[in-house]
């Protein structure tokens, strides 16, 4: 083959048919990347022969140093399912979901359980031990949960995609003899030797769920459908170098020609390689932040707690600024209470977990402070300005008013029947 011919410019090349645009220089058939950020991997100096899987990884790279896309981060997780237990022993062992590595740690063990009903735990890290002081039950930064697998093939899950950050349905295909999991998501993707830590149970009856995954697969559907457009073949990828046209020419805000090859040249992306554009548009979807959950406040535990003019002050543990320390914080804007009257305090920008008996002096509203009724029990309750006689037929337990009351009223048909919270319910 003689030397290509180039225009005056050299910023196009002549194939014999028509003029396209120019390669990077010195890059030929073959894809060089260095220093590839994917997943937070180094690869230097590796060669790749045009596979459209390792090329879109590139591009995604790239698209990052533009500033095009954000990197998902571990916020955006659908809703968690997973049975926890009440409580702990002494000696047990169990995972913590470390803040800074943002994934469960096995190997840990109770070694305390705290006055407030926290627990101080041992944290094996690089051969040292950390101790973990104030810790809580639960699926979140900072907590701990059984230190067993609760998967098994057949399950549905949600999946942190390739460690990516960003979750997505899908269901166990297979368990690995290394306790890692083959998923066949349901989009059809594959992803083979998944860690559990990566794996997350999935509520297909919970409305937050179907939610996140209606809001998923519409985004990527749409996506998807746009590349086709690009791909009459439907082969399932499209040339680099029609998708440095599509980041150049189309779009509110389109890129220059320059700089998108400057990044693709530095990144080892030759123009006549091959992007998957599904898995390309999975992470467009990923990195647009969804986050049903709102996890943008960290939680801290506190003890000593007492609430004094719409201030919280207290003990708190790992404060991410403050470390461990008294402290008053800043106005409260709410305060729930779970099941287990675990109280979570929202100020302006962190969430106070405070144990059921993690209190000095106890808010008016805690549910200790509050009476209780049970099925079965003849009561008053006031509807319209007036107390009248009811039967309490059920209870459930409440998100903000932690416990509420399904009544009967005496004399009336059971369409006058309705769930209703303490502070409307007396003793005859």
């Amino acid at each position: 083959m003689g030397n290509p011919i180039f225009s005056p410019d050299g910023k196009f090349m002549w194939t014999g048919t028509e003029w396209i645009p120019s390669p990077p220089e010195n890059l030929g058939n073959e894809i060089r990347m260095q220093d590839s950020v994917i997943g937070g991997d180094v690869i230097t100096n590796t060669t790749i022969n045009n596979d459209p899987s390792a090329v879109t990884s590139a591009v995604i790279s790239a698209l990052e140093h533009l500033g095009v896309i954000n990197v998902p981060n571990h916020q955006n997780t659908p809703p968690a399912s997973l049975k926890l237990p009440d409580q702990f022993t002494l000696g047990e062992h169990v995972e913590y979901y470390s803040p800074s590595n943002e994934r469960w740690l096995n190997l840990c063990k109770i070694i305390d359980i705290n006055n407030d009903g926290t627990y101080k735990i041992e944290v094996p890290k690089s051969g040292l031990t950390e101790i973990k002081n104030g810790v809580t039950i639960g699926t979140r930064l900072g907590c701990i949960r059984p230190a067993s697998n609760p998967y098994k093939a057949g399950d549905k899950v949600f999946v942190n995609w390739k460690n990516f950050g960003h979750f997505y349905a899908g269901i166990i295909a297979r368990e690995n003899e290394d306790a890692t999991f083959l998923i066949q998501f349901d989009d059809g993707d594959i992803e083979d030797s998944v860690e559990w830590s990566r794996i997350m149970p999935l509520d297909e009856n919970s409305d937050d769920v179907k939610d996140y995954i209606a809001h998923d697969s519409k985004a990527e559907d749409e996506l998807i459908e746009a590349f086709k457009v690009f791909d009459p073949s439907n082969s399932g990828t499209i040339a680099a170098q029609e998708y440095l046209r599509i980041l150049t020419e189309m779009g509110d805000n389109p890129l220059s020609i320059d700089e998108v090859k400057h990044e693709f040249s530095e990144l080892g992306i030759s123009l006549d390689s091959q992007i998957d554009y599904k898995e390309l548009a999975k992470y467009l979807v990923a990195s647009e932040g969804t986050d049903i959950q709102n996890n943008s406040k960290p939680e801290v535990v506190i003890r000593d707690a007492k609430i004094v003019e719409g201030v919280l002050n207290g003990y708190a543990y790992n404060h991410p600024k403050l470390g461990e320390t008294w402290l008053n914080t800043t106005e409260i804007e709410s305060i729930t209470y779970d099941e287990r009257a675990t109280a979570r305090v929202v100020t302006l920008n962190t969430v106070y977990v405070i144990g059921p008996t993690g209190w000095i002096e106890k808010p008016s509203e805690h549910p200790f402070n509050l009476p209780d009724y049970k099925p079965g029990q003849n009561v008053k309750v006031e509807w319209n300005g007036t107390w009248w006689d009811a039967l309490v037929r059920e209870t459930k337990p409440d998100t903000t008013r932690w416990k509420i009351y399904l009544i009967h009223y005496v004399g009336f048909d059971s369409s006058w029947d309705e769930w209703v919270e303490s502070s409307r319910i007396q003793n005859p």
